[in-house]
């Protein structure tokens, strides 16, 4: 088994840490933008990664501190790479094309996706409450976007599968987070990360070479590699570090508070996005922007609330069935409820890069 990380009570670092871990990834965004302009998305994801993936490997062979590591579940690993692959694919397309506020904003009712999908998918029970907040939520995605039929942007578009794929992600994480570290599930991502840019953009060289297109999303994925000035290449190594250490320190910011603590300011991601779009390209969000964020904020604040209620009331039953077993219970069931107490009551491994 790999080692397990012990989580303490530090709610003052686990704000800090994940404040500080999205403040990095707005810079990222920033930078993302500010290439958009004269370089593929794929070679840029393709040089960040292979920049990550250094920190990374030393990352995973301290949390296993020199033992040899065992992959589990390989097949599921693999999929959460080519889900957070397509997610971010299509985030920085949809910034290349949209303010970064709405991009973000949009990107942000991945938590809903969660919720919805982890009902239909993963057969978890969700209440009417949260279902009527799920609907509301999708109103809500729906004024952000603008929906006017056929003439909804392909950056608006590409943002909401950003989302789903990325609620998808979050779902696959929680379903193998028993068997793999956060260091290992990254690391793994990783490397998907870096085939698939570099399998995509010989498929684009390939076949699409010749399109012609005036969307900005499109000709960001469609755009020829080249040499990368000496300026903007520091930029894209800088992403790779800045991709390292923001997604460390937003797994260890789960590690150290509760959920309950922590993930509410993860919207501190939308304040950033709003104020660098603002100074830097002068965006200012719209009206139906800004409802859909209070809409939104509220929403998956009220779910999260109903999860960590339900996930208290789960575990007071667990631990009340493990204090009262009969002092005869066969030893032999003492591993399984061992497993199921683990399951429930350990910290679990957040979303990761």
């Amino acid at each position: 088994m790999p080692p397990q990380l012990a989580a303490v009570d530090r709610p003052d670092a686990g704000i800090a840490m994940v404040m500080g871990a999205l403040f990095l990834f707005a810079l990222q965004d920033i930078i993302v933008k500010f290439l958009s302009d004269d370089y593929s998305v794929l070679q840029i994801v393709f040089i960040r990664g292979l920049v990550a993936l250094v920190p990374l490997a030393i990352m995973v062979r301290i949390a296993y501190r020199g033992r040899r590591v065992i992959l589990r579940r390989t097949g599921w690993l693999l999929l959460r790479g080519g889900l957070g692959f397509a997610s971010y694919l299509g985030y920085y397309m949809a910034v290349a094309a949209l303010p970064l506020a709405q991009v973000v904003t949009i990107t942000f009712t991945a938590p809903i996706f969660a919720t919805a999908l982890s009902a239909l998918l993963l057969r978890e029970p969700v209440g009417w409450r949260r279902w009527c907040a799920v609907f509301v939520g999708f109103i809500a995605t729906a004024i952000v976007i603008g929906p006017t039929g056929l003439s909804i942007e392909l950056g608006a578009l590409l943002a909401l599968t950003a989302a789903i794929t990325y609620a998808l992600m979050t779902l696959t994480t929680r379903y193998i987070g028993q068997t793999a570290l956060p260091s290992v599930m990254a690391l793994v991502s990783m490397l998907v990360f870096v085939l698939g840019s570099g399998v995509g953009s010989v498929y684009v060289t390939v076949f699409w070479s010749e399109v012609a297109t005036r969307d900005p999303s499109l000709l960001f994925l469609l755009r020829p590699w080249r040499m990368p000035a000496p300026g903007d290449l520091a930029l894209m190594l800088l992403m790779g570090l800045n991709a390292t250490f923001g997604f460390y320190y937003l797994t260890k910011a789960y590690w150290v508070a509760p959920i309950s603590v922590v993930a509410p300011f993860e919207y501190s991601y939308i304040i950033w996005a709003v104020a660098f779009g603002y100074f830097i390209w002068g965006e200012v969000p719209a009206v139906t922007t800004w409802v859909g964020v209070v809409v939104l904020i509220t929403t998956s604040l009220y779910i999260l609330r109903r999860e960590v209620r339900l996930a208290a009331a789960d575990d007071d039953t667990l631990v009340a069935a493990r204090i009262n077993l009969p002092a005869d219970t066969d030893q032999r069931m003492e591993p399984e409820i061992q497993a199921v107490l683990a399951e429930h009551l350990s910290p679990q491994p957040v979303k990761g890069e």
